[in-house]
C-alpha cells in the first residue's frame, strides 16, 4: 500500500494479538519450564535446553517486529498501544530499554554480594530447601571475566543509544524542516493569487512526501535498537555460566510479566458498579 500520512489503516489490532499470544506463550510455557528447572535437580541438558526456549522466544519477538517495521506501521511500532501505562516510563524506541537489561543483571550480582557473611549463610540456607547449591550461589564472587564482560556490554550501550537519539532527533527536525520548506514556498508562490492558509500552502502530498523519508528513517532507527536489544541479551547470556543465564532470564521474564499481572491485579480491585 502506497505511503499517506492521511489515510493510513491502523494495524494495531494484529499487533495486539501477537503480543497477546507471546506473553501468553512466555507466562503459561517459558517461564514455568525455566522455573522448573531452576527449582528442581534437574540435569544441565535440560537446563540449556529451557534457556535456549526462553532466549529464541525473546529472540522471536524482536525479529518479529522488525519484520513487521515499515514506513505505515513504524508509528505504532514506536508507540505501541499494546504496552500499559507502567511499561511505557521503561520504554525507548518502542522497547525496553537496554540499560535495564544491564542494570537488572548488576543487580542481582550486587544484591548477593552487598550481604554479610552471616546474612548470607542465613540466605543461602534457606535457598537451599528449593535451589540445587549452584543456583543458590550462582551470583556470589563473580569472575573477574565476567565482570570485564559487562563493562564491555555497557560501554557498547553508552555509545549507541546517544547515537540512535541523536538519529531520531535529526529524523524529527528534518521533518519539521522540510515541511516549514514546503509552507513558505507555496506561501510566496501564492501571495500574489489568492490568500494562502497553512492547510492550503503545506498540501497532504508536500506533507506526506517529508513524512515519508522521515519514516524510512524511523523504520532503521527502530530496527536497529531492536538489534541492541537482542545483541545485549544475547552477550549476557553468552557470557554468564548456565545456571547465571537462567536467573537472569527468568528474572526479564519476571520483570516483563510482572507489568502484566500488576495492571491485571488493578483491574480487578476496582469497583465499576458505581
Amino acid at each position: 500500500m502506497p505511503f499517506s500520512l492521511f489515510s493510513r489503516k491502523k494495524p494495531t489490532r494484529r499487533f495486539n494479538d501477537f503480543y497477546a499470544d507471546w506473553s501468553k506463550t512466555l507466562t503459561e510455557n517459558c517461564l514455568p519450564l525455566l522455573r522448573q528447572s531452576l527449582s528442581s535437580a534437574a540435569s544441565a541438558s535440560v537446563l540449556s535446553a529451557n534457556v535456549d526456549l526462553v532466549l529464541r522466544h525473546l529472540v522471536l519477538y524482536y525479529k518479529t517486529l522488525d519484520l513487521a517495521a515499515d514506513p505505515n506501521t513504524i508509528p505504532y511500532l514506536l508507540f505501541p498501544t499494546w504496552r500499559n501505562s507502567l511499561e511505557t516510563p521503561f520504554l525507548f524506541l518502542g522497547d525496553i530499554h537496554p540499560y535495564l537489561l544491564t542494570n537488572l543483571l548488576r543487580s542481582m550480582i550486587d544484591r548477593e554480594n552487598q550481604d554479610s557473611d552471616d546474612d548470607y549463610s542465613l540466605h543461602l540456607n534457606l535457598d537451599l530447601v528449593n535451589q540445587p547449591l549452584k543456583i543458590a550461589t550462582a551470583w556470589k564472587d563473580p569472575s573477574d571475566e565476567l565482570v570485564t564482560r559487562i563493562d564491555q556490554i555497557e560501554c557498547t550501550m553508552r555509545l549507541m543509544v546517544p547515537v540512535l537519539m541523536d538519529r531520531m532527533r535529526k529524523a524529527q527536525r528534518g521533518f519539521v524542516a522540510r515541511v516549514s520548506e514546503d509552507w513558505v514556498s507555496s506561501y510566496r508562490g501564492g501571495k500574489k493569487e489568492k490568500p494562502v492558509t497553512a492547510i492550503t500552502a503545506a498540501t497532504p502530498a508536500s506533507v506526506d512526501e517529508a513524512a515519508k523519508v522521515e519514516m524510512e528513517e524511523l523504520v532503521s532507527i527502530f530496527v536497529d535498537a531492536n538489534r541492541l536489544r537482542k545483541s545485549v541479551i544475547m552477550d549476557i547470556v553468552g557470557a554468564t555460566s548456565e545456571h547465571q543465564a537462567a536467573l537472569f532470564l527468568e528474572g526479564l521474564c519476571q520483570f516483563l510479566v510482572g507489568f502484566k499481572i500488576s495492571v491485571s491485579s488493578w483491574l480487578n480491585q476496582i469497583d465499576l458498579s458505581d
